[in-house]
């Protein structure tokens, strides 16, 4: 089971936007996303000049609010902003499909 991820604009209930990480199965559709707001973070300039241009792409995708989010699938950021990293089987179980 191959699981995608990127960076997608949220619309938040009092109208703010912030950015989430979100999670799609192989059919491409949504299965959860970040809990909170993702910031831009990077070990050298140059992944941080990265991650700003996947933050940018994420401007060019349709807003989702959490209603587009199926229920119960709200998870904590799995990308460490102090990168650590966690085994495939941890991402299997954090996103409930183990």
């Amino acid at each position: 089971m191959i699981i995608t991820w990127n960076y997608r604009v949220f619309q938040e209930a009092d109208g703010d936007y912030i950015i989430r990480e979100v999670f799609y199965s192989e059919d491409g559709s949504v299965t959860a996303c970040s809990a909170k707001a993702v910031e831009p973070s990077g070990r050298t300039f140059q992944e941080l000049a990265e991650e700003l241009k996947s933050f940018q792409e994420a401007l060019k995708l349709p807003v989702l609010t959490l209603k587009d989010i199926p229920t119960g699938n709200l998870k904590q950021s799995l990308k460490s902003r102090s990168s650590q990293n966690i085994s495939h089987q941890q991402l299997m179980m954090e996103l409930g499909l183990d």
